[in-house]
């Protein structure tokens, strides 16, 4: 079967490799679309120390099951054994594993075997660019559920990607009063306005430093890091008011130094959101499902014979794609 191979840095390669059969419990799904997701693109950068070539990346899929249904899968896989398992808490599992990662292979490629528990079926009308979603937009849900903001805050983003898109179209379904997005994009940012962004600052200038700092005023009641380097970090700190919510999300560096200081002294609470749980999971379907969700507008296509081009557009020129998708089959 057909498949794109991560074989180095900045390299995606497609080859030929054996179709595997399912495991005992297992069922095997014909992908038809996969999205890349920013840990991909961290991966193909060669900055994920859990992504070594030769590796097929991928966890976001939707295809069809043997007998033609049309499915989704969850891939984030837990062991359903251990006690954040049995609590509920399935992504803090002490032995997940994720589609595309380490030792599994990932979803650029024609087949993929997952355990029937992780597979969901889709309605026809939802088109494969919406149901792609499902696994980044089943982030945001987690990361709203376990902060539990209260009716018409004020929310700041920082950091206008994927997720940060997401996080703002999900918060005005949430009932967001005001909300600030900052990036360094004016491509992403104008985006942002488009979503409803009451304030989209570009803090790569005075004037838009400026602009963030004075809609900010005394602090948001909840400020979410999408980015995850060190001045973004910071950035949702300082936007955030005293006794007001941190959530750190972006994984884009491991360690960065924050003015806890500062921050004690205003008693900041911060929240760390990772992944999502199955109901997590099946939320966010529901969102993309009912139509309530929907990046299709900002949403580009490539077969995946392209998936060096679409690679290579994502971490050089993305402009306003916000998500990419590979068609396999």
């Amino acid at each position: 079967m057909r498949a794109l191979v991560y074989s180095a840095p900045h390299q995606v390669t497609l080859e030929d490799r054996p179709r595997l059969r399912p495991g005992v419990g297992e069922c095997e799904i014909a992908v038809a679309a996969a999205g890349i997701c920013g840990s991909d693109i961290s991966g193909f950068l060669g900055h994920s120390r859990r992504r070594i070539p030769p590796l097929v990346l991928g966890h976001e899929l939707v295809g069809r099951k043997a007998d033609g249904t049309r499915v989704v899968a969850n891939p984030l896989i837990s062991c359903g054994r251990c006690a954040a398992c049995l609590s509920g808490a399935q992504n803090l599992c002490e032995s997940w594993r994720l589609l595309g990662m380490d030792q599994t292979a990932g979803c650029y490629q024609e087949f993929v075997s997952v355990p029937e528990t992780q597979v969901y079926e889709i309605p026809d009308e939802l088109s494969d660019a919406q149901a792609v979603v499902a696994e980044p937009l089943a982030n945001i849900v987690h990361l709203f559920r376990i902060s539990a903001p209260l009716p018409f805050f004020r929310m700041g983003i920082v950091g206008a990607g994927t997720m940060g898109s997401l996080a703002l179209l999900t918060a005005k379904r949430l009932g967001v009063r005001e909300v600030l997005v900052q990036d360094v994009s004016d491509v992403r940012l104008a985006t942002a306005r488009s979503m409803g962004a009451t304030v989209a600052a570009n803090v790569a200038t005075e004037s838009g430093r400026e602009e963030a700092k004075h809609f900010a005023g005394r602090g948001l009641d909840l400020v979410l890091d999408a980015s995850g380097v060190g001045p973004a970090r910071q950035a949702a700190f300082d936007l955030c008011r005293p006794g007001g919510l941190v959530v750190l999300l972006g994984m884009g560096q491991e360690r960065s130094e924050i003015d806890f200081v500062t921050s004690i002294r205003k008693e900041h609470r911060v929240a760390m959101s990772f992944a999502y749980t199955p109901a997590d999971f099946e939320r966010a379907l529901k969102l993309l499902t009912a139509a309530e969700i929907d990046l299709r507008p900002w949403t580009m296509e490539l077969p995946l014979e392209e998936g060096q081009q679409a690679f290579d557009r994502m971490t050089k020129a993305p402009g306003e794609t916000l998500k990419m998708v590979l068609r396999v089959s």
